[in-house]
Order: C-alpha cells, then structure tokens, then sequence
C-alpha cells in the first residue's frame, strides 16, 4: 500500500513537472498572408524576414508568456483572387491567433469581401495600404495602424498651403485608386484655394512617364502632387527634368526614398517631401524607436534596412505581441481580439495607440519627411 502511495505521488509529480514543462515549451502561431513572389516580393520577402528575425531574439529570451512565438506564412503573389482562400488556409491549417502585416488595397477588400476574417473571428493587424474601402462593414477584425490617403493628403495640403503654394500639378493613376485620390485632391484644393494647371493621369502598370512630365514641366506649378503607386512614381522622377527646386514635390508614404533613389539617382530625388505614418525610426525619444534601434543591432537584424516600411511592419508586430502577452499564457484569436479592443489610450513605447470596441483605427500619426543626401529621410 505504502508502494502504491509513493508511486502515485511521485506519477502526480512527475505529470506536474511535464505540465509545465509543457506550458513553457508552448507555441503560438501568427501569420502573414503577402506577396513573397510577385511586384512586391522585394519588399515583403524583406519585412517578412526582419519579422522572424525579431521573433528569434524574443524567442532566445523566453518568448511571450513562456510560449514560442512562431510566424507562419502565404504568398499570394499579390493577387487577389488567391488572397481569401490563403487566408482561410493558414487560419484552418495553422491555428494562428493573429494576421499581421497585410498588403494591398485590393488583396484585403477581396478578404473582406470573403467574410473569412469575421467567419473564424481572428484578427489582422496592419495593413498597408490608406484606402477607406477597407474600412467599412465586414472590416471589424481589422485593426489599421497608419491613417488613410485622404488623410495623407490633407496633409500635404496644408503643409503645402503655409509656404504660399496656390498652383499644383497632380500625377494619378486611372483606376479606382487615383479616383479616390482625386476626390481628395479636390477638396484639399477646396480648403487651401489651390489652382490645378495641369492632371497627368496614367494607365496602371505604365512604365514610360516622359509624356507626364513634359506635360508637367511646361505648365510651371508651384507644387506637384505625385499621387501615384511607387513604381509610377520612380518612373516618373527618372525623367523629371526640370531645374531643381522648380517646385516641390510631394508623395505619399508608399513610396521609399531608397526606391526613388535606385531608380532616378540621388540628385533628382533630394528635397521630395513624403508623407510618414510612423514616427522617425532614428528617434532618440521613443522607446519604440529606440527598441527598433537595437534589434538593427543584433545579429538576427543583419541586412535589415531602417526604413519606414521596416519600422511600420516592427511596430504593427510590436502591437501583435503586446495583445499576445496581454491574452495570458493561452491566447486564442479571441483573447487576441479582445486585447486589441482594449488598447484604448494605450502607448506602444511612446506611439499612442487608441482601438476600442467600436473604433479600428489605432493610430492618426502624420508628418512629412524630406529626402536628404544619401536618400536620408529628416524629419
């Protein structure tokens, strides 16, 4: 009997010790539907390995809550017929608990469209793209961290509007993206009494910007609002030629000073304005940027480059896990979900973050930066 005992102890306590021993060997999984071999691979293959390089140096220092924090992925290609169905995969398949990092206005409206975020009920957080028709009904598990291209465009506006600009050119892509983007033009030329001398719209997927520009050139704006995605608007400096400093130049936060660059050289680029929907990743004052800085530092960040893009897809994963952590040491999709909620007036490291029950959109940051030498952002 005293046999029996001591060995039903000693079971229960070797049991106990596998429990935790389990709980501290836990995995959870996020992932991240993106383009990893489309128009965008060059970018998202770089996000998506600076994320699972962070998630190693989290991992080597106990995880989240004891727990692994693992990144599972699917390319999409940027298309978005295969979006929902990869979407619906890497839920059902994967068990993640979070979407993180999304891209394409079209590729997160044919989700939407799906219903299969709000049929599994897991959230996505960030997605990179400003377009207000990913914002409406059918949108609830998105949580968006930057504001939207009317937003961006205000923006311009009114920075544009305090040195005396009242003459503007417009570059625009004939879709529904430049419709969307024209309307905000509009009424941003409403508000500050701006004069169009000249529209330039382009085909989607246009390569040869020489027409635009001349266009452009000849009609003298003060400003020029080139409102096009970052290929167009490579494209188009690379035969911009007129005098430097003819007018300032504006763009929006899609476009990368070290794209432009690459494409039409440092010389032509310097002085462009870009609009910013994070805060400067060289900051010395916030922490985020700070915790930014110093995973760069690490191995694990080698090769990753401190753009704003790299900043932005580091704070919506810093956002990710923050609602793990804050969903215990057994998160599902609607702990998850519930945490995001609750990040009302909430800081991540110093960026005010307010979601709620109701609201989705977590952050209204805005600035503009200006291309420095070396393709540097200042602001």
């Amino acid at each position: 009997m005293l046999f029996q005992k001591t060995f039903a102890t000693l079971a229960a306590c070797a049991a106990l010790v596998l429990s935790h021993a389990g709980a501290q060997a836990g995995e959870v999984r996020i992932g991240t539907v993106s383009d990893l071999s489309g128009p965008l691979a060059s970018t998202s293959t770089k996000m998506v390995a600076a994320t699972e390089a962070y998630l190693d140096m989290i991992n080597a220092n106990g995880g989240i809550n004891g727990n692994k924090i693992v990144l599972t992925r699917r390319d999409d290609q940027y298309d978005p017929r295969k979006t929902p169905g990869m979407v619906e995969d890497i839920i059902t398949r994967d068990n993640v608990v979070a979407l993180v990092n999304s891209a394409g206005t079209a590729n997160t409206y044919a989700m939407i469209k799906a219903g299969v975020l709000s049929r599994h009920k897991v959230p996505l957080v960030g997605v990179f793209s400003g377009s207000e028709v990913i914002r409406g009904p059918g949108s609830e598990f998105i949580f968006h961290t930057r504001p939207t291209y009317h937003d961006e465009v205000m923006k311009i506006a009114r920075v544009a509007s305090t040195v005396g600009v009242k003459n503007i050119a417009v570059l625009y892509q004939e879709d529904g993206f430049g419709a969307s983007i024209m309307k905000s033009v509009n009424q941003a030329m409403q508000e500050n009494g701006f004069k169009m001398v000249a529209d330039a719209p382009y085909k989607p997927g246009e390569t040869d910007f020489t027409a635009q520009a001349k266009k452009i050139i000849a009609a003298h704006p003060q400003a020029i609002f080139l409102m096009g995605v970052p290929d167009a608007v490579a494209n188009f400096m690379k035969v911009y030629d007129a005098p430097v400093g003819a007018a300032q130049i504006y763009t929006l936060s899609f476009v990368t000073p070290d794209h432009l660059q690459a494409a039409a050289g440092e010389a032509r680029i310097r002085g462009i304005g870009i609009t910013q929907v994070v805060p400067n990743a060289n900051s010395a004052v916030l922490q985020i940027s700070k915790d930014f800085q110093a995973f760069l530092k690490t191995p694990a960040a080698k090769g990753v480059e401190p753009n704003p893009l790299n900043f932005e897809s580091f704070v919506n994963l810093k956002l990710v896990l923050e609602a793990i952590r804050l969903a215990g040491p057994n998160p599902t999709a609607a702990s998850v979900t519930q945490s995001l909620k609750s990040m009302h007036h909430f800081q991540l490291g110093g960026l005010p973050i307010d979601f709620s029950e109701t609201n989705r959109s977590g952050s209204n940051f805005l600035d503009i930066a200006v291309v420095g030498r070396n393709a540097r952002l200042y602001y």
